[in-house]
């Protein structure tokens, strides 16, 4: 929600779980980049999702990224083809030893510095001992609706709209359970074996959508917001936001009612 994504092409993972295959890989202590070039790969991944790959070029990259100043001439200055071959080596370690599993992978290909992003399916699976996925379902679940892959975006750090983000999304959940949806939660990075299980999922995208929901905080109150996503195309299929007057404390009462609205809409959009 908010801001332009493009389409990248038919084949290739949808910009909503790049972005969030490029939000695991920069947190994962396993892969072996300095800071800088955190930023070098957050920088060209961002604008190929945003339909700007274009801009991807080394004076860009060293002006933005490295902090050259305009006078910056990579044909003198190596710093960026330097800084991308080691780029494409932690990548490569990274995928062959603790990324091996992820479903979805990142790769500077050599000679360029756009991104590809593709598709890997891994013949292992979760052992009997991996934690299991959260998930939430009804026992009316109809196996004709699609699996819902739920990400809660709101920001911990604020504790009113945190407080309201949770309600919202415990609601939602349980109404999209009673509807007969599936439903899986988006672990957090921490949580590798249930991460990697839902990878396996994502590997499906003809059956499972995602779900991003969030409460904002405003200067008058909140905004909660719901937005449903085909994985196979990166369609926004539907997306809504409601504004709720500031309040002290969370009425679950008004959440409940937004909740029920959201998954009406949702519902709707799905088939449900």
């Amino acid at each position: 929600m908010g801001g332009r994504i493009a389409r990248l092409h038919d084949g290739n993972p949808p910009p909503q779980l790049i972005l969030a295959a490029l939000d695991t890989l920069l947190a994962h202590e396993a892969l072996r980049l300095s800071e800088r070039n955190r930023r070098f790969l957050s920088f060209v991944v961002t604008q190929t999702v945003a339909g700007h790959s274009d801009r991807i070029k080394a004076y860009a990259i060293g002006v933005d990224v490295f902090g050259r100043d305009d006078s910056f001439d990579p044909g003198t200055d190596p710093i960026v083809r330097i800084e991308a071959t080691r780029l494409r080596s932690a990548l490569a370690t990274y995928y062959e030893t603790a990324g091996a599993n992820v479903p979805v992978r990142i790769a500077i290909p050599p000679g360029s510095y756009v991104p590809s992003f593709t598709w890997h399916s891994s013949d292992t699976g979760p052992t009997e001992s991996t934690p299991p996925v959260n998930t939430y379902q009804a026992a009316s679940a109809n196996a004709d609706l699609p699996a819902i892959v739920i990400k809660n975006l709101t920001d911990r750090a604020v504790r009113l709209a945190a407080a309201h983000g949770d309600l919202f999304t415990e609601t939602l959940i349980k109404r999209l359970a009673t509807a007969g949806f599936r439903l899986f939660a988006m672990p957090s990075v921490e949580r590798r074996a249930a991460a990697i299980a839902i990878g396996k999922l994502l590997l499906h995208p003809d059956e499972t959508y995602a779900l991003d929901i969030a409460v904002h905080p405003m200067s008058a109150g909140q905004r909660f917001s719901w937005c449903a996503t085909d994985l196979r195309s990166g369609e926004i299929i539907c997306s809504d936001f409601v504004d709720e007057a500031e309040r002290d404390v969370p009425c679950a009462s008004s959440i409940d009612t937004i909740a029920a609205q959201a998954a009406e809409s949702v519902s709707k959009a799905l088939g449900g």
